[in-house]
């Protein structure tokens, strides 16, 4: 798989997950990153100091946290912002509003949500990626506060295409905030990718906090890009 360029200097920017690619493939630059929850642009901000022509789709569905990231890289060539909302299927999507925007989330089925809400519009990252012309994606980053296999639902007909994805999982049964960790392994295996690491991990905060892992990225790396035929 042949999704990079390596013409580039190598990034002054030390992100982890980077780093531990760049220990297996000397020299890897990123061509295309997929910013999915861009919230303000913590992440792609960062993505694109370590990388300065890497192409970034930075997606965030709600129209003020939306107006801020436009804001923040209306400067920046690479990236450019997208004010939808990529899931499991073409429409619309109701989401609840946080006191902070990285709480945002999409409200599924007939919940009744509480506080604020404001419709959204969605889309296939499969239809996305036809009507745009991007036929394969070198880093596919989502945090979408337990909307995160949705997204990857939609990506399904070009995730041979895609070289790593990133996501956030519940690591334990109590949270109920984030898709559990055993579902994207099941998914993520059954489509040829296999977990490369796990980063951002957070101890439980509840009851005052306890000893057990809440949330982390897994980071999984598409099986084209490794032999494990050895192995035994």
């Amino acid at each position: 798989m042949n999704d990079a360029t390596t013409d580039q200097k190598p990034p002054v920017l030390e992100i982890p997950v980077f780093r531990h690619i760049r220990r297996f493939f000397t020299g890897y630059v990123p061509s295309v990153i997929f910013d999915v929850g861009a919230n303000v642009g913590q992440s792609c901000l960062s993505y694109t100091e370590a990388f300065p022509t890497t192409r970034i789709h930075a997606f965030e569905p709600v129209p003020g946290t939306f107006e801020t990231l436009a804001q923040k890289v209306a400067d920046i060539e690479s990236i450019t912002p997208w004010n939808i909302a990529l899931s499991s299927s073409d429409g619309t999507a109701t989401m609840r509003r946080a006191k902070v925007s990285v709480g945002d989330r999409i409200v599924k089925g007939s919940a009744a949500p509480d506080g604020e809400t404001v419709e959204v519009k969605t889309m296939t990252g499969t239809a996305f990626c036809q009507e745009h012309g991007i036929d394969r994606i070198s880093f596919l980053k989502i945090d979408t506060e337990g909307h995160d296999l949705d997204v990857l639902k939609g990506f399904q007909s070009m995730l041979d295409r895609v070289a790593f994805v990133q996501v956030e999982a519940a690591m334990n049964r109590y949270n109920k905030s984030h898709v559990q960790f055993g579902v994207f392994m099941e998914f993520m295996e059954a489509r040829n990718f296999h977990l490369m690491h796990l980063y951002e991990q957070r101890l439980e905060f509840k009851l005052g906090g306890r000893p057990i892992l809440r949330r982390a990225d897994p980071v999984f790396i598409n099986g084209a890009l490794v032999d494990l035929t050895g192995l035994k």
